[in-house]
């Protein structure tokens, strides 16, 4: 047993901490169809340190904004028969990363953003199972990545390493027994002479499948620098009183925040394609903004409002969301600056 001083903020909730570790193992950790995961996006810092026993105090992080990740099946989406080695998607901020999950090993074959896509013929590996602190993993990729204009081959190389363990403290509570995940993942596409890196650092508990913590950093001549800091906000991003009302068949949507002062979102998923209506009245039946898509593949989508979209009144606006021949119905309220 170690005893390590946290900081005097928590010595009257938290005087010591007893450090362990846990296997990651694929029946707790793998990603798994239909969940979501809620984070709150903050100002970028450093990773800190690795090791055993550390302790990381990231209780200042100060949220910027929050962010869903989905993970659906890859036949929901409208690139899966491009991608037809993939059986899981994860999507944020509207990329779609494709996975295979199988067994003890997760590997992704391709991603897809609004202007290109990549696909591997030799995957690179996300997760093997079980993990433990110390385990390294590393390989090398090989695929292209087309857009409107073009075509090319792309590879790399990529490792994994269980490099720390130990306590994570974080706005939403304080983690014992937290492993953290470091992967290095270099690409090179053809004519490149860039040594460019992605790094990203995962911090995970044995209760919770998806990071508790997401630091993303980049890597090149130049050095290191942070570019996302997200921590798992611990609760569904949109706390609505008619949440029954906004999942039908074809249609789920999620509006948040809710009341809001400058603007809010609307994260919404159709299960098959299908035309697509948002509309927004004020209070007095005022049709105030809308969005109309005649034609919409199936998946998800967010669409933002603004207080000036709204006519930068105060007070209360009802908002349709139509997909076919569903419709969901919810008020939300703009409150004070």
């Amino acid at each position: 047993m170690k005893r390590i001083c946290i900081t005097t903020l928590l010595l009257t909730s938290l005087s010591f901490s007893l450090f362990a570790q846990f296997l990651m193992k694929s029946d707790s950790h793998i990603l798994q169809v239909g969940d979501e995961h809620y984070f709150n996006l903050t100002n970028n810092v450093d990773a800190g340190k690795s090791g055993a026993a550390i302790v990381w105090d990231f209780s200042k992080l100060e949220t910027k904004s929050q962010l869903t990740s989905y993970m659906y099946d890859v036949a929901k989406t409208a690139n899966g028969l491009d991608i037809p080695e993939a059986n899981t998607v994860l999507e944020e901020f509207g990329v779609k990363f494709f996975f295979r999950s199988n067994g003890n090993i997760m590997e992704q074959y391709g991603t897809v953003t609004a202007n290109t896509i990549s696909k591997y013929d030799k995957p690179f590996v996300k997760m093997v199972f079980p993990f433990d602190y110390g385990d390294i993993y590393s390989g090398d990729f090989s695929g292209t990545i087309e857009g409107p204009n073009f075509k090319q081959p792309i590879e790399g190389t990529y490792s994994l390493e269980a490099d720390a363990y130990g306590t994570l403290i974080i706005p939403t509570g304080i983690y014992t027994n937290v492993l953290r995940i470091k992967t290095y993942k270099e690409e090179h596409s053809k004519g490149s002479s860039c040594n460019c890196g992605t790094i990203s650092y995962k911090w995970y508990s044995k209760d919770i499948r998806y990071p508790l913590l997401t630091i993303i950093q980049t890597q090149n001549s130049n050095g290191t620098a942070t570019i996302r800091t997200a921590y798992y906000s611990k609760y569904k991003l949109n706390e609505v009183v008619d949440k029954e009302n906004l999942n039908l068949e074809n249609i789920s949507a999620s509006i948040y925040p809710n009341p809001f002062t400058e603007s809010f979102k609307i994260d919404y998923y159709i299960q098959k394609d299908s035309p697509v209506e948002i509309v927004i009245f004020d209070n007095s039946g005022r049709k105030v903004s809308s969005i109309q898509r005649n034609s919409q593949a199936a998946g998800y989508y967010t669409e933002t409002f603004t207080k000036e979209q709204l006519d930068t009144q105060q007070g209360l606006f009802h908002i349709r969301i139509t997909a076919g021949d569903e419709t969901i119905s919810k008020t939300v309220i703009r409150g004070g600056e």
